[in-house]
């Protein structure tokens, strides 16, 4: 029962509408008094609760006499309540970019600009040639013909290098869509794994925690399709910013990876 209240905090609730809600699932639906009383409430507050419970979506009321409450299910509810976690994720992720990004020029730090679509991606594949233990790729958008050379790249690294990618599931380069996703999973690698998430549009590949190579690019159109020759990319080789920002990918992907099993 603790547990229960505890997790429902997390979504939002305070511990009365906790016991309201866990008292309503047992009995489905109800007047006030009864769900009072299963649920251990002072009557006396009961509607107040219950009014709260149907503002945060918890349940719904019948304007019948007496009033009737009914749950919501539980499967609806945190199925709700993980999509806004991982969209809230989402957001301070992108936020967060924004705000290095824009002061990664103050940061005494070995970082380089790569200017032209051809460089950055032999700067990607140099990185992961480089890698020993772990690469891992947050792709929002990929150019053309890059996911077939980094799959190239995979295959020349020992197995042993886990790769791990959270990707949008596709991207317009010249308003021409690429299936990132299937590209991947078609390359069956062993090694690889990867997620579906809805990213900003820019791509950060990190090796072993020491070494990235972000690309940001200007898109245009409603399907953001990128404009390769506006790319810019950085290269970072400040251990501690990019230990961070790995860190933070597998925190980000540990936690998609659990949501699709469920």
């Amino acid at each position: 029962m603790e547990k229960m209240i505890n997790s429902l905090k997390k979504l939002g609730l305070n511990r009365y509408e906790a016991q309201a809600y866990i008292g309503l699932t047992k009995m489905i639906t109800g007047p006030a008094d009864e769900i009072a009383e299963v649920s251990n409430l002072p009557r006396s507050r009961i509607y107040d609760i219950l009014n709260q419970l149907e503002k945060k979506g918890f349940v719904e009321i019948t304007r019948s006499r007496p009033l009737r409450y009914t749950v919501i299910e539980p499967t609806v509810i945190f199925k709700q309540e993980k999509e806004n976690l991982i969209d809230e994720l989402q957001s301070t992720e992108k936020k967060l970019e924004e705000l290095y990004l824009n002061n990664t020029s103050e940061v005494q730090a070995p970082v380089w600009l790569i200017h032209t679509t051809d460089n950055i991606l032999e700067k990607e594949m140099e990185v992961i040639k480089k890698a020993s233990k772990l690469i891992t790729l947050r792709a929002g958008f990929l150019l053309k013909g890059e996911a077939q050379m980094m799959i190239k790249a995979f295959n020349h690294i020992p197995r042993s290098v886990k790769i791990k990618i959270i990707a949008n599931k596709e991207c317009y380069v010249e308003n021409e869509k690429i299936e990132i996703i299937d590209i991947f999973k078609k390359a069956k690698l062993s090694n690889l794994e990867i997620v579906e998430a809805d990213l900003p549009m820019m791509k950060m590949l990190i090796r072993d925690g020491r070494e990235l190579v972000g690309t940001f690019a200007r898109f245009e159109g409603e399907n953001n399709s990128v404009k390769p020759e506006t790319a810019i990319g950085v290269n970072n080789r400040y251990e501690a910013l990019c230990k961070n920002f790995n860190d933070y990918f597998i925190k980000q992907f540990n936690m998609l990876n659990s949501f699709k099993k469920k």
